[in-house]
């Protein structure tokens, strides 16, 4: 507990309070957010919870390897994993997908909510890759004797001192919630090489419910995922001296900042677009026809759902099969990564290069 205990003595740099101040600006247009997608909020959420899974697993699990179209076919509840990474990656959907649900119950900071937590993270993987407490060795008041004793007591002790503080009203939620994981994870709590993410993914649902609801509406494993040297590195500087109460927590808090920024900023931009498609006239499956039209010639739903990441898949495929049945386009193969190919001539936008040679007209008949 060498950062919680000692948060009082250690100082904010003034960059950082800059920084937070000003992301708490953009936090304050979380109702306007909320309000513009509620109706969409479910597509939207189950979208980006997947993509969560996908780059949590990608970040955490490298050792693991799964295809990528296997990664696909798991998000289907009717797929069976066939082994331990399979059944690790399914555990991260459902994780992912039941914290951004409308009605689920806030995530209680016990040690009984943390351990269920793990225990969802692992469950069905088979017993070398399930973790549980630490045991650690304590005197009686024999000189002999000795007691096990687990680490659970240990954590017991840890949220209670984090309990104090966040009652005081006193911390910046972010800085005290990172103070918190770091301890956390270098009293390595669980057994094995797994406290980092099982830190990560308590406090990345913890700060959600402190008001960071850009993860509802954008991936925050997906930015993460981008910036993993960074991170790598700044978990590192937080283990760095960790028992002698000097661990450097401030990259960890500047890293964190950084990713909720540029996330609000996406979902600025989401919003902007959003907003936009919203009052078109003509109708949703048209403008995703008229998409298509400018494709190339060959293409891939895939393409589709990048420039409308709003529109439902249902959508989506319903305008395909209209425009097979008006004999407009056709599959390529089957499955869900099959292509498509246009049976009608678009008109071909002319480059740069293309245009300085157009041919106005025949200048000897002036």
């Amino acid at each position: 507990m060498n950062c919680v205990k000692s948060i009082r003595t250690n100082p904010v740099p003034s960059d950082v309070f800059l920084k937070t101040t000003k992301l708490y600006y953009q936090m304050g247009k979380n109702d306007y957010y909320e309000n513009l997608f509620d109706s969409n909020y479910d597509f939207i959420s189950k979208n980006v919870a997947d993509e969560d899974a996908y780059a949590f697993f990608k970040v955490f699990f490298s050792e693991y390897k799964i295809t990528e179209s296997r990664y696909r076919t798991l998000l289907l509840d009717s797929t069976v994993p066939k082994n331990n990474a399979e059944q690790l990656y399914k555990n991260l959907v459902y994780i992912f997908r039941h914290v951004k649900g409308r009605t689920v119950e806030p995530f209680l900071l016990t040690v009984t909510e943390i351990n269920d937590l793990v225990k969802t993270l692992f469950s069905g993987v088979k017993s070398s890759e399930k973790i549980k407490y630490r045991n650690f060795k304590k005197t009686t008041h024999s000189l002999l004797a000795k007691e096990s004793s687990s680490m659970r007591e240990k954590l017991e002790q840890l949220l209670q001192e984090f309990d104090k503080l966040y009652k005081d009203e006193i911390y910046e939620p972010l800085i005290l919630h990172v103070n918190l994981i770091v301890d956390f994870m270098n009293m390595e709590i669980y057994t094995g090489s797994r406290n980092d993410l099982i830190g990560i993914l308590v406090l990345y649902i913890l700060m959600v419910q402190e008001g960071f609801i850009v993860c509802n509406y954008v991936s925050f494993f997906s930015k993460v995922h981008l910036y993993k040297d960074e991170l790598d590195l700044a978990l590192a500087k937080c283990k760095f001296q960790w028992s002698e109460g000097l661990s450097e927590l401030i990259p960890l808090v500047r890293f964190l900042i950084k990713i909720y920024t540029e996330l609000y900023v996406d979902l600025s931009n989401k919003a902007r677009d959003f907003e936009y498609e919203s009052k078109l006239e003509i109708s949703k499956s048209d403008y995703v026809e008229n998409t298509i039209m400018k494709l190339d010639d060959v293409f891939a739903k895939d393409q589709i759902r990048e420039r409308h990441p709003l529109i439902s898949d249902s959508t989506i495929n319903r305008t395909l099969k209209r425009l097979q049945e008006e004999g407009k386009i056709r599959p390529l193969g089957k499955g869900r990564s099959a292509k498509w190919i246009k049976l009608i001539k678009t008109e071909k936008k002319m480059n740069f290069q293309e245009q300085l040679h157009l041919n106005l007209g025949d200048n000897n008949n002036e």
